[in-house]
């Protein structure tokens, strides 16, 4: 062996002995809460408000978020609550500032208590009485900055408005029993998309309602998907779900096709990887379908259309079905994401102010991947010194089903990090300042002995020693000393000969 290959092989031999390989324990089992996902609740379901009674979530709240109860066993892994404003008293005025305030109020209960909401408004639930587009208009601008201000505690906004429950099929004012969009729901669409946050999604009740604003049938494609584009912005809710007639109709062409058409379901099922689906189903006793009784066949339907929320309570006779054929814990489980570490590579020493590769795999075992923006940290931990590092992978780019992805980067450890041993963690906080950092809406991972619930981060049992001192191991040729300084993002090593610096790669070594 030459002088060359020789130091290259040493080289290798000492930049890679200092990582720690951890291989993680899945776990298959628990159902545990976690942020923007899982079975809802629906609140306010038949509250028409007025000023007087001007909240949604206050008046159940005491019941609501007592997961001590015992008959409210659901909600201890529950996150998020299906919140319907029914605005029947204002169809044709204001909405008064004691309604804006009752809204407010009701945002600042889910955030005490860990929540969010899959948010609707609506004018009636008893018949197809709806405002004017005047008015819809009006009350959407109202509306817009209180959405701003309390976006954090709003998962999705669903469209609303148009048609009994909101669901923009039964309605006076905006043509009856209709999929599609005539002008005037062109118009409260556009509102819509004009209030709803920029970075939160509006979900359409069919996807005939995407396919008649953007004029073409293309579903969003990876490359646009997170752009802040309107095809980026619109996704789905399907509140007939494993119904007959293609999910009450979800999936027909409105009279001028199949009631149920393949390519509307294919539709839904390539965009949902990158905008949210979910809603409930509404299957009647009378109705129950072969696939309703089935556990593999619904969770078929729930991973292949991506769905990340279902209501846990109608219709009974399905949700009952649910729960006695052990689909209920399955979907619990499974709905929306569900991330396993699988392995990692990780340094386990590393100089203040330099970079260490970071080298973690993990698996989306869930229907769905998370979709509202959130971003991954590594974490250096000692006591109270915490230090976090922003790995650049998205985790909305971490797919579902099983799908495996591997971190690979060069993180730059802080140069005021004092010498000492940390442990690693894996952090997943909120997007959202205000709720950044309270551990109820950070990520856990679906592993045995990784979560620390007063932190809300998962421990990647590995610790890292830093250090100010140099970390290179010397090396001698026949007249100077050679140091190994460093693997740079590339594959080479960068070593230091003199006073000269010049790489070569430590990976090819014969």
């Amino acid at each position: 062996m030459n002088k060359l290959f020789s130091l290259v092989f040493m080289a290798g031999i000492a930049l890679y002995a200092s990582a720690t390989v951890v291989n993680y324990s899945p776990d298959d089992v628990s159902i545990f809460r976690n942020p923007e996902r899982g079975f809802t609740e629906e609140l306010g379901g038949e509250t028409m408000l007025t000023d007087s009674k001007n909240h949604v979530i206050k008046p159940e709240a005491d019941w609501y978020f007592d997961i001590e109860d015992p008959d409210n066993a659901d909600r201890k892994t529950q996150t998020l609550v299906v919140t319907v404003y029914y605005l029947n008293n204002y169809r044709s005025k204001d909405l008064s500032s004691a309604i804006l305030q009752g809204f407010d109020e009701d945002m600042q209960i889910l955030r005490d208590n860990g929540f969010k909401c899959v948010l609707r408004f609506a004018y009636n639930w008893q018949s197809k009485t709806d405002a004017s587009l005047t008015w819809v208009k009006r009350h959407i601008e109202q509306l817009k900055p209180h959405l701003e201000a309390n976006k954090d505690v709003i998962y999705v906004l669903e469209a609303g408005f148009v048609g009994q429950w909101g669901e923009w099929y039964y309605s006076s004012n905006f043509g009856n029993e209709t999929q599609e969009l005539n002008a005037n729901r062109r118009q409260v669409l556009e509102a819509l998309l004009a209030a709803c946050p920029a970075d939160r999604f509006l979900l359409v009740r069919y996807p005939l309602i995407k396919l008649s604003y953007l004029g073409d049938e293309v579903p969003l494609q990876s490359s646009e998907a997170f752009t802040g584009t309107v095809r980026a912005r619109i996704g789905h809710h399907n509140d007939a779900f494993l119904n007959a007639w293609g999910n009450d109709g979800t999936y027909g062409r409105n009279g001028d096709g199949p009631d149920d058409d393949p390519v509307l379901r294919r539709y839904i099922a390539d965009e949902t990887l990158y905008v949210p689906n979910g809603g409930e189903t509404n299957v009647e006793e009378s109705d129950l379908a072969e696939i309703v009784s089935k556990k593999d066949t619904t969770m078929a339907e729930l991973r292949r259309y991506h769905w990340s929320f279902c209501g846990s309570t109608y219709s009974e006779d399905v949700t009952d079905t649910w729960r006695s054929n052990g689909t209920f814990a399955e979907m619990d489980r499974m709905l929306g994401y569900r991330y396993q570490l699988t392995t990692a590579t990780l340094p386990s020493a590393a100089n203040a102010g330099e970079q260490a590769r970071f080298v973690i795999q993990i698996r989306n075992v869930g229907c769905a991947p998370i979709y509202n923006e959130r971003h991954a940290y590594i974490v250096l931990k000692n006591g109270s010194q915490s230090y976090s590092l922003p790995l650049q992978s998205d985790p909305r780019r971490w797919l579902p089903n099983g799908e495996l992805t591997t971190i690979d980067e060069m993180l730059t450890i802080p140069s005021d990090v004092p010498n000492g041993t940390y442990q690693l963690y894996l952090h997943l906080p909120d997007a959202s300042a205000s709720l950044a950092n309270d551990p109820r809406y950070a990520v856990r991972f679906a592993n045995t002995d990784v979560w620390d619930a007063a932190t809300g981060m998962n421990r990647l049992n590995a610790s890292i020693q830093i250090t100010d001192q140099p970390m290179s191991l010397p090396l001698t040729t026949n007249d100077q000393p050679i140091t190994a300084t460093k693997l740079l993002l590339d594959g080479h090593v960068l070593i230091k000969r003199g006073d000269k610096l010049f790489t070569v790669t430590g990976l090819l070594v014969p």
